[in-house]
């Protein structure tokens, strides 16, 4: 049985994923890491993110969400990542759609920015797209991001943690009268509990970027 480590920029175990693990992996052993695993409750407050900018959110193992600063995400998936060389692993996946310079590795490494954005742009390759992102302050980060990918989009923000599910209508609805194509849930927190609820107020298709990464890590093994 091969063997795939989950990173998460919070804590494991996700438990919010273990149903899509069972969805479109059951064949794969799961090891699943965190970067605030080892951080207590007090610790994990002195980290959280207060600027509007470079901001990355995730699940602590209460469900509760966190939200850090870019940079000490990316300095602690780095040390993830150094510590998975010497293991029994045989792919890594980076549990966040933020945008990630490649960290150095002999085992190989998959970024859920790069899957979703190049599936998208074959399906709706120059037309436009609504996103939907966690918080509103990642706005500039995540026009960025998909202009980089030459797609163009419109945003709008509900957290797939703590949900508040009225906020989920308001963005289905809202997205229903806008010019796009399709609604990306750009978070790995959406789930298909999430999808199903918004289809209630749109005709769009909605794609989770969850579903879209796993389904390709499923071909790879």
């Amino acid at each position: 049985m091969k063997t795939l480590c989950v990173l998460t920029i919070g804590q494991s175990p996700r438990e919010d994923m273990h149903e899509t693990f069972k969805k479109y992996i059951p064949h794969v052993n799961i090891v699943e890491r965190g970067i605030l695993d080892s951080y207590k409750p007090d610790e994990i407050e002195t980290l959280v993110s207060s600027q509007p900018g470079q901001t990355l959110v995730s699940r602590l193992r209460d469900g509760s969400k966190v939200r850090l600063e870019k940079k000490f995400v990316d300095q602690e998936l780095g040390k993830l990542v150094a510590a998975c060389q010497d293991d029994h692993i045989d792919a890594i996946l980076v549990a966040c759609t933020g945008k990630f310079e490649l960290f150095t590795s002999t085992k190989p490494i998959l970024y859920p920015d790069y899957i979703v954005s190049q599936i998208v742009k074959g399906l709706f390759r120059e037309k436009e797209i609504g996103v939907v992102v966690p918080l509103c302050e990642q706005r500039t980060e995540i026009l960025d991001k998909w202009n980089e990918a030459e797609i163009d989009c419109m945003l709008d923000s509900c957290t797939p943690y703590q949900v508040e599910w009225t906020e989920f209508q308001k963005v289905a609805e809202r997205m229903d009268e806008w010019p796009i194509q399709a609604i990306i849930l750009d978070c790995m927190g959406y789930d298909d509990k999430m999808k199903q609820y918004m289809s209630r107020y749109t005709e769009k298709p909605i794609l989770p970027s969850r579903n879209l990464v796993f389904a390709a890590v499923a071909e790879m093994f």
